[in-house]
């Protein structure tokens, strides 16, 4: 189960946008956790957003 840590409903990541700005989801040893920055999809893997950098990262859910 992914923890809330807002309001928003968490969706599945194969229906992530393309070129948006979305807060990520990982799990890690079967827990689930929300990254700490907000990261966009490129179209060859996921970046972080402030850093404007390529993040090595297999997220499985999304939200704005």
């Amino acid at each position: 189960m992914v923890e809330a840590v807002s309001n928003s409903t968490w969706n599945s990541i194969a229906t992530a946008p393309d070129d948006v700005e979305l807060e990520l989801c990982v799990s890690d040893s079967g827990e689930y956790h929300a990254l700490a920055f907000p990261c966009r999809r490129n179209g060859v893997g996921w970046s972080d957003v402030r850093l404007n950098k390529m993040v090595p990262i297999r997220p499985t859910h999304w939200r704005l």
